[in-house]
């Protein structure tokens, strides 16, 4: 799983020293949170698909898909209702499939699968 947002900007607000290194005060920095979400230590396997690894939640600043604190996006609660109704319908109302092969995911800064997600869907039938 990969946030759709690779990266952001922040500028530092105070001098900051990071594993030896000193951010000054005013440069800006670049967190890039597909490293986060797909660090090992985070996330055991994190290249595959496990929906299971959020039955817990997973330790702070570890999993930032709209971002953090003051800065978090504002529309994040809207995606979320969004995507619940998306999938309430999807899995309700539909029957569907991938087609062919997934092959991957390609960065370019969005993550996308590398050769689209062709899928096919159909509609359910009403239960007689």
């Amino acid at each position: 799983m990969a946030s759709i947002i690779s990266f952001t900007f922040r500028e530092a607000v105070v001098d900051v020293e990071y594993e030896g290194y000193i951010i000054p005060k005013g440069w800006k920095v670049m967190p890039l949170f597909r490293n986060i979400h797909h660090n090992p230590e985070f996330f055991s396997d994190p290249q595959n698909f496990d929906p299971s690894r959020f039955e817990v939640a997973p330790k702070p600043n570890t999993f930032m898909p709209f971002g953090n604190g003051v800065h978090a996006c504002p529309g994040n609660e809207l995606a979320k209702l969004e995507m619940l109704i998306l999938i309430h319908h999807l899995v309700t109302k539909f029957r569907w499939e991938v087609v062919g092969s997934q092959s991957g995911i390609q960065y370019g800064p969005f993550p996308i699968p590398q050769h689209g997600l062709p899928a096919r869907f159909w509609k359910e039938s009403p239960a007689a």
